[in-house]
């Protein structure tokens, strides 16, 4: 028998169907980045690219150049993705002109027809009813993850840099999903410091959320004159000169808020602030035996320019902060961004929009539940170690014991 007909009787990859939906999607990628080939020697298209990083996700072997590579080199691996073999080199140059943002596009087409128990993309989120929609479709947390602690980072990021990065990211909470990020080193300071990395990446109309590391009056002043606005925690030792206190009612003082008030910042430089700024303080909530010598440190002091929203949404819009916290632990250890595969932001970007629409596959299978038991069931089924009837099983299981919690 000749190998085509070998290859033409095997069976496609153990449980490939749960991929084949992305993969089809990601065909329509395959004129980007094409552009300048005009000889149409490029054989290793965007579609290819992010069929072999979708597949890397699920497999341990696959989560480095090399082993994406060498996994090329399969019949039922090319079969899957429809391209040949890969060499190190060109999937390394090939990362630089695939834009991340063709992802995303299609990460959202696949959201919008998920079924409607899959609310997001990351770990359970929990929107406070108290935020309307209308300022909740603009809000985007900035935060920032360090790299430099992951143990697989390709060689060429150990030695630029010293192997010192940070992912910054801009994180929409309504549909769970980054909105912008960028990987700079890791430095305090200068370009790409945190602070800095947001100004340069702001749009009008948005409220950007962030924690204490995101306090710099000229920040507050380069977000509203982008048109947009700000709640940025504060630090109690901050001057600042009380220009109006205004009433609590009691919904904000079920949501914790102890003051209102707008005030007149000092900034270090002569050049005032170019808006009115607002200070809610919300008292911390009591975790642990209560420290009577730190009466004042679990109060939350943010500041805004916000100034008509009332303070019980300010407080719950803060509270939506730590879903980027998730967010970062989730994209770590669940999905297999610890292994970085490029060093480049654009690979990064692709990784990351990548591993949002395995997810989504993973909510599919779980009913919208998200976990690592159901994911590392859904890996042994992938690689051919569970049958469909204990895989069906197996999330049956862990669905019932998630509705019991």
């Amino acid at each position: 028998m000749s190998d085509q007909k070998i290859q033409d009787q095997e069976p496609p990859i153990q449980g490939a169907k749960l991929l084949k939906r992305a993969i089809e999607q990601f065909r329509q990628l395959e004129s980007i980045g094409v552009e300048r080939d005009v000889a149409g020697n490029r054989k290793l298209l965007y579609s290819h690219y992010a069929g072999l990083v979708l597949l890397s996700l699920f497999n341990p072997a696959m989560q480095s150049v090399r082993g994406l590579t060498d996994a090329s080199k399969l019949r039922k691996v090319q079969k899957l993705i429809g391209n040949q073999k890969v060499s190190v080199g060109s999937f390394s140059e090939s990362v630089r002109v695939f834009d991340p943002e063709h992802l995303r596009v299609i990460f959202e087409q696949a959201l919008e027809s998920s079924p409607a128990a899959i609310t997001g993309a990351g770990p359970r989120r929990n929107i406070p009813e108290q935020i309307p929609d209308q300022l909740l479709e603009r809000l985007r947390i900035a935060d920032s993850s360090a790299l430099r602690a992951l143990p697989q980072i390709v060689e060429a990021v150990s030695t630029e840099a010293n192997g010192k990065w940070r992912l910054h990211l801009q994180f929409e909470p309504l549909p769970g999903t980054p909105a912008k990020l960028e990987l700079r080193p890791d430095e305090t300071g200068g370009d790409d410091d945190e602070r800095v990395v947001l100004a340069k990446n702001l749009v009008a109309g948005r409220v950007y959320v962030g924690d204490r590391g995101y306090e710099k009056y000229s920040l507050f002043h380069e977000i509203v004159t982008a048109k947009s606005d700000y709640i940025i925690r504060g630090q109690s030792s901050r001057p600042a000169t009380v220009l109006e206190s205004r009433t609590l009612d009691n919904e904000a003082r079920i949501a914790r808020v102890i003051s209102d008030q707008i005030v007149q910042l000092s900034p270090s430089r002569s050049k005032p602030l170019n808006h009115t700024v607002r200070r809610v303080v919300i008292a911390g909530r009591s975790q642990g035996r209560v420290r009577t010598d730190r009466s004042n440190s679990e109060e939350i002091i943010l500041l805004t320019s916000l100034v008509d929203v009332p303070a019980h949404v300010i407080a719950a819009i803060y509270e939506l902060r730590w879903s980027i916290e998730l967010f970062f632990r989730w994209l770590k250890h669940l999905l297999g961004c610890q292994r970085l595969i490029s060093c480049k932001s654009e690979g990064i970007g692709v990784q990351v929009y990548v591993a949002l629409i395995a997810a989504l596959i993973l909510a599919g299978q779980t009913r919208g539940t998200v976990g690592k038991r159901a994911f590392n069931l859904i890996c042994l089924y992938l690689q051919g170690w569970a049958d469909d009837d204990e895989l069906r099983a197996g999330l049956n299981a862990i669905c019932r014991a998630a509705q019991k919690r």
